[in-house]
């Protein structure tokens, strides 16, 4: 693929790299992996992607509203970190392995509001 230009671009590049955690998380739990390096994995998937997005963005004022947005949000410009969302998943009553498997699955998922908008917007 190469190097996105457009946001619509940059979103689309984005959901590639999302789209890779279930296989990766399938070969780390193949290779013995525990749940909970499953888990670092998969966010530090996510939010490398996050990141690397965040450059590919040519407005450095959008790119200084989703800091913003993530600093209000989480108290970080680079949004959540692992232990914040341990700390979440445990806030919504989840224990033990259900813990790490929430981050696995939280990872998995994109914000579906946000890939109509730039699926129609690609689109004009």
């Amino acid at each position: 693929m190469k190097k996105p230009t457009t946001n619509s671009e940059i979103r689309a590049w984005y959901n590639q790299k999302v789209a890779s955690i279930p296989a990766n998380d399938a070969k780390l739990k193949a290779q013995g992996a525990s749940l909970e390096d499953r888990a670092r994995a998969a966010v530090k998937t996510r939010h490398d992607a996050r990141l690397e997005a965040r450059k590919f963005m040519s407005n450095p004022f959008e790119v200084a509203m989703l800091k913003a947005r993530d600093f209000f949000t989480y108290g970080r410009l680079d949004g959540p970190s692992f232990d914040q969302l341990v700390n979440k998943a445990k806030g919504n009553k989840l224990t033990g392995d259900a813990v790490y498997q929430s981050l696995i699955d939280s990872s998995k998922r994109t914000n579906q509001t946000v890939n109509n908008h730039f699926n129609q917007q690609a689109k004009l």
